[in-house]
């Protein structure tokens, strides 16, 4: 499960997530018919240990960001051009980083 669900998808940094296409159901249950249709949701490992005693090939979040201000650096690039984008309100903005800097993310 996320540490940090207030943030829209495309600005949560510390997961992977994905449309389900593999989920086909198997012969006699319904099979060929997408199940649930929810997608996937797969946290990234907290530590490099971690990932590595998990077997996951994605980099963990303390690879991706160091520490917790690494994270919020990241959360605020991404806003930043999203803002000058046009693609989020700055007031917007500025509630996204507050939920980053109080996010349990490498904390």
């Amino acid at each position: 499960m996320s540490r940090f669900r207030e943030l829209p998808a495309f600005l949560d940094f510390d997961n992977t997530q994905q449309g389900d296409y593999r989920n086909l159901r198997d012969a006699g249950y319904a099979e060929g018919e997408l199940c649930g249709l929810t997608g996937s949701h797969v946290p990234f490992a907290e530590t490099e240990a971690e990932r590595l005693s998990n077997g996951d090939p994605r980099p963990s979040l303390e690879a991706r960001y160091g520490d917790h201000q690494g994270y919020v650096d990241a959360v605020q690039a991404a806003v930043d051009k999203l803002v000058a984008e046009r693609f989020l309100l700055p007031s917007d903005a500025v509630r996204y980083m507050q939920w980053a800097e109080r996010s349990s993310v490498l904390q």
